[in-house]
Formats: C-alpha cells, sequence, structure tokens
C-alpha cells in the first residue's frame, strides 16, 4: 500500500514540474523541417545531421524582450496572482479534488483517467495559474509560455535562487552551443531591461510558483 500512496505522489509531482518548469499545456516543438533535398535525397557521406533551428529546440524567446512582452506578461501575472489569491469555485474543485485523489492513495484504489486530468489540473492552478488566465483571455499559448520562461530566466523564483554561485558545480570544459549562447546573449539584455520591473515579477512569481498551494 505504501508503494502505491507513493506511486501516486510521484505521479502528482511529476506533473508538477511539467507545469512549473516546462510550461506544460498545450503543445510543444514541431518537428524540424525537411531538409532542402526533400525526405528521399540521399545523406552525403560524412556529412553531419541537420540541426533542428534555434526556435524550434526551445519555447523560450530567444531573442531580447520587447515593452509589449512585459506589459503582457504582466498583465497575466497580475491577474493570477489575484486569481490565487480569489480562486474560483472551479479552483477550489481541482484543488479539493486532487487532495481527495492523494488521501486515498494508501487504500489501493488505482487512478483513472480522471484522477490524472484532476491532478494536472490542481498543478496548473497551484503553480501555473497564468496559464490558465492566459487561455481565458485569449493569449497564444505559446506565445505566452516563450516570454514567461525568458522573463523568469532573467528574474527566477527569489524562493529557489542559488545563494552562492560558488556553490555551483563547474559547468562542463566545452564550448557552449548556438542555443546556449543565444539563450546567455538575451538572458544578459533582458536582466538589465527588467530590472525597474524586478521586485515586482519577485513577487508575482511568489504568489502564482508558490508550491504551499499545492494539494495536501
Amino acid at each position: 500500500m505504501k508503494r502505491f500512496s507513493q506511486y501516486v505522489r510521484t505521479l502528482s509531482l511529476m506533473m508538477l514540474l511539467s507545469a512549473a518548469v516546462s510550461f506544460s499545456g498545450c503543445g510543444r516543438k514541431e518537428s524540424s523541417p525537411l531538409s532542402e533535398g526533400g525526405e528521399n535525397s540521399p545523406a552525403t557521406p560524412g556529412a553531419k545531421p541537420a540541426e533542428a533551428p534555434l526556435d524550434l529546440q526551445t519555447e523560450q524567446k530567444l531573442d531580447p524582450l520587447t515593452t509589449d512582452d512585459v506589459e503582457l506578461y504582466l498583465k497575466v501575472m497580475r491577474a493570477a496572482a489575484q486569481r490565487v489569491k480569489n480562486p474560483t469555485s472551479a479552483d477550489k474543485a481541482a484543488i479539493e479534488g486532487a487532495s481527495r485523489i492523494l488521501a486515498g492513495s494508501g487504500s489501493g484504489r488505482v487512478p483513472t483517467q480522471g484522477d490524472v486530468k484532476t491532478l494536472a489540473t490542481a498543478n496548473l492552478v497551484a503553480l501555473a495559474m497564468d496559464q490558465i488566465v492566459a487561455d481565458e483571455m485569449k493569449i497564444d499559448a505559446k506565445t505566452y509560455r516563450g516570454i514567461a520562461e525568458a522573463v523568469e530566466s532573467a528574474v527566477p523564483n527569489p524562493a529557489l535562487a542559488v545563494t552562492s554561485t560558488k556553490e555551483m558545480p563547474a559547468a562542463p570544459d566545452h564550448a557552449p552551443t548556438p542555443l546556449q549562447e543565444r539563450l546567455s546573449s538575451a538572458k544578459t539584455v533582458n536582466e538589465k531591461f527588467l530590472a525597474p520591473n524586478r521586485e515586482e515579477i519577485q513577487k508575482l512569481i511568489l504568489v502564482v510558483r508558490n508550491p504551499l498551494n499545492l494539494p495536501k
């Protein structure tokens, strides 16, 4: 029984991480386009496999953030923070349903597809309310996630911040990939650009992505 209970809680945690870190929801990365030679063109001997364009390797916005991007992010996150503080009946039902599922996990009950959906919804309510709000505002999900990931890369959750860079493990001894270089360059620009809004962003993140919101 204990093993089954742990399984259900692990399942919930996996969805939690998906919601908090990967901004799960709508479809993720598309397939990379075919090479110019077409699907059946012969491979050149010794040629390296073609890499997918950088914008297909991550959803995070690669170009520096604009004023419109920041205004959109703040609009959604402000509304999300208010909703976390004043949840709708549907939000409460999702959390309460997930709590019942977790509480009954030790009885040997096999989780249904409905249980999995309830847990996923509860995790969004608890840790990614901005995704729900953005969807209700009819904002393109991928566009919002790209902006949000860029903002929160430059202004990370203060509750998860590393206290000292000296505690970080040494970086592998190899050259950064083009994607890493592009993300690093954009992050440097974004950190300066977001400085005037940094305090408010951190406060919003602490409300919207607070683990204490998770079903017990």
